[in-house]
């Protein structure tokens, strides 16, 4: 959400694989000039927070994996050596952001712990979606 994307809900329902699943705006489909660098972060904070609050470094979603060594190799006309640099400074970009935020993901981890799932978007029918 400090990307600037709209965020529907985050959960911690395992659902196969995952432990938890986060619904929001494809990064790759909005008016933000530099869409792939965009994406990594969002696949990336993730992966970050997980590391932080462990105390140790995890890839959590092998799918997140993929998607992001993907959209590196993309952007990059598929040279490896290119996309892991790529995908290293977006690592370096997203801890930043996760440091920066670190108050407000351990206040969200908190009201996951109790509801397992919140909104983001407030509608008429769910006034208390926040």
């Amino acid at each position: 959400m400090n990307l600037g994307y709209k965020c529907l809900y985050v959960t911690i329902i395992p659902d196969g694989s995952r432990l938890g699943h986060v619904c929001c705006e494809d990064p790759l489909i909005g008016g933000h000039d530099d869409k792939i660098k965009h994406a990594l972060k969002v696949l990336l904070g993730a992966r970050l927070a997980e590391g932080r609050h462990v105390g140790s470094p995890t890839w959590g979603d092998a799918d997140d994996r993929v998607k992001a060594t993907n959209l590196a190799l993309l952007a990059t006309d598929r040279d490896t050596e290119r996309a892991e640099t790529l995908i290293n400074e977006m690592i370096q970009e997203t801890r930043k952001l996760v440091e920066q935020h670190w108050p407000e993901i351990e206040a969200l981890a908190q009201r996951l712990l109790v509801k397992q799932r919140v909104n983001f978007l407030e509608t008429p029918e769910n006034p208390h979606s926040r």
